[in-house]
């Protein structure tokens, strides 16, 4: 046994009375861990990665913050009034209910059939979208969450609103009634629904039975048909925890695949210990970000391998070249390493069982390492946008992997694709690759036993509360959702019956 390495110190707290407490994220027999001590209620130490290896290569793309930040978090909370919060809102979540028609055992946000109603009116809900679209700059997303909000019989006229905001617009849904409705499916579409948001934990009963106490797989395979139907995109979200469904994460993989046409990514998120979780499932059979990337590579035969899945940060110099063509900017993706590993990946022309992450088309060091030069170029106000452009064109013809992207893409395609996604970024603007691109991501959400202040303060999912707060996705599930619903909620009187 190795002695343990401190690699950097930062704030967490005490798992049981939730109070803020000193923290060191330290290297152990190839693990990374967080360690704390409560004064009242002792030590604590959980995996924060399972793989060190995999961690230290994240945080190559993005370094924490010399010294942890010494002020209040996760205390009076909202982001608009932190003078520490590092990032703008990439995608604010609503909650426009508490009422759900699953008692999922590991539902984080603890939703049922509450005494008491948590149901945000129309009006309400229009002042926080008009609040989200003063913000600059404004989120690119909004995601409608619950609960499950499709127990709304007005969420049809709620999207309506986000739409006429120009959101782009997800709906976090179990699919359940959907998958029974197909006239609310269409009525979606046409209302501006652009993403299902679609709870899918595996392609077995097991998960299902497991995780939500009900057999739901054919529901969701429904609802894939249905939104095909509508041409609806769906990412597919699974909640992984070990020794339940972390044997399925290439058989979802390779279905999401098969139906790359209408799904446009999967996410998974490892299980977070928070709501009625802990009292279901044990912390031992955690898996996280790094431990995700193995089974990934296992499971895929190493079509995808643990190097090619990179932190979200990845994506900032990129989004800094297309911010100097946008007249309204894109916030920039800024969480930290540590929140979660994504790549997109081409489904093969020939077998959809066949895919090829899409870093291997291209010297992906030397184009990242062109665009990081071009920033700073971009940085001295002393180039035009013609000179963006034809250093760009350049960065990728001497970039790209000629003869691997013949063969998927056709190379004239691929350079115009290139191209075209940094200077006019859009769903578009992929042209005919689009329905052949599948973003694989993993987004490990923190919990009382590994919550860390730095990522709370570089948080990019953020939560939009009736009083207009902008609150970070995991402090608004950990410490303030209680209390928020509980503020604005419809008191004595019980939720309708199902």
């Amino acid at each position: 046994m190795k002695e343990q390495k401190i690699l950097r110190e930062t704030y967490s707290v005490c798992p049981v009375c939730l109070k803020k407490i000193k923290a060191q994220v330290v290297e152990k027999d190839g693990k990374v861990l967080i360690q704390k001590e409560c004064k009242e209620h002792g030590s604590f130490s959980d995996t924060y990665w399972s793989r060190a290896d995999i961690y230290h290569k994240a945080e190559e793309f993005k370094k924490p913050s010399a010294t942890p930040f010494k002020d209040n978090c996760p205390a009076g909370c909202g982001v608009k009034d932190c003078p520490n919060h590092v990032s703008t809102t990439v995608m604010s979540v609503i909650d426009v209910t508490n009422e759900c028609d699953l008692r999922c055992p590991i539902c984080f946000a603890n939703a049922a059939q509450p005494p008491d109603l948590y149901e945000p009116t129309q009006e309400k809900i229009w002042g926080m979208l008009q609040h989200l679209k003063k913000q600059e700059p404004p989120p690119l997303a909004v995601m409608f969450a619950g609960g499950e909000p499709t127990v709304r019989d007005d969420i049809v006229d709620i999207v309506k609103m986000a739409h006429e905001l120009k959101f782009m617009i997800l709906l976090a849904t179990n699919g359940i009634r959907m998958s029974k409705d197909p006239e609310l499916v269409k009525k979606l579409k046409e209302a501006g629904l652009n993403i299902v948001y679609l709870q899918f934990d595996g392609l077995t009963d097991t998960p299902y039975e497991k995780l939500r106490n009900a057999k739901l797989l054919p529901n969701k395979l429904r609802l894939v048909e249905l939104c095909r139907e509508h041409d609806i995109e769906i990412i597919l979200v699974p909640t992984l925890q070990g020794g339940i469904n972390d044997n399925e994460v290439g058989d979802m993989i390779r279905f999401a695949t098969k139906n790359v046409d209408i799904i446009r990514g999967i996410v998974f998120q490892p299980m977070a210990f928070t709501g009625r979780t802990p009292d279901y499932v044990s912390r031992e059979n955690r898996i996280d970000n790094s431990l995700l990337a193995q089974r990934i590579g296992e499971q895929t035969g190493g079509m995808i391998k643990e190097e090619d899945m990179f932190p979200v940060s990845v994506m900032v110099p990129p989004l800094k070249v297309m911010n100097s063509f946008l007249q309204k900017a894109w916030p920039p993706f800024t969480p930290t390493p540590y929140c979660g590993l994504w790549n997109w990946i081409l489904v093969s022309k020939e077998r959809s069982t066949r895919f090829t992450p899409i870093n291997r088309f291209l010297k992906y060091e030397k184009f990242m390492s062109d665009l990081k030069k071009l920033n700073r170029r971009i940085k001295t106000k002393k180039i035009s946008k013609i000179e963006i452009y034809l250093r760009l064109l350049f960065a990728s013809m001497t970039s790209l992997d000629w003869v691997k992207v013949h063969r998927e893409a056709g190379l004239l395609n691929a350079m115009k694709t290139l191209v075209k996604i940094h200077t006019d970024p859009s769903y578009d603007s992929l042209g005919v690759i689009r329905r052949r691109l599948l973003l694989i991501g993993c987004m490990a959400f923190m919990d009382p036993y590994t919550f860390d202040v730095e990522r709370a303060h570089h948080c990019v999912i953020h939560y939009t509360t009736p009083d207009n707060r902008i609150i970070p996705f995991c402090v608004y599930n950990m410490f303030y959702r209680k209390q928020i619903e509980h503020q604005f909620c419809i008191p004595r009187i019980k939720a309708k019956q199902k």
